[in-house]
């Protein structure tokens, strides 16, 4: 289950670093990134942090847990996320699932 966690800090890492070789070898193609007001698949998720229309600069993991349903594991993350989402300061704390 620790390679789970690892797994997704290096995403989290990989975004806030816009490395997307990164993110296309960890993220699953069929991916989705859920948000407030939209859901992208992984292609439109790296294109919004290339066009830097959301800028990760800071995730502060508060806690995490490891869900395992036979071959799959998911990862619960609660965090605080501070990020420039289309030009303005973002500061949330929300949970994710992965």
């Amino acid at each position: 289950m620790e390679k789970v966690v690892e797994i997704s800090r290096n995403i989290w890492q990989a975004m806030k670093e816009v490395d997307e070789a990164t993110l296309i070898n960890l993220v699953h193609e069929n991916a989705e990134f859920v948000h407030m007001t939209r859901t992208l698949d992984r292609t439109a998720e790296i294109g919004v942090m290339k066009a830097k229309n959301i800028i990760v600069e800071d995730v502060t993991f508060i806690e995490h847990t490891v869900r395992a349903f036979g071959d799959t594991q998911i990862i619960l993350n609660r965090l605080d996320l501070h990020a420039i989402v289309r030009g303005n300061v973002a500061v949330n704390s929300f949970v994710v699932t992965e």
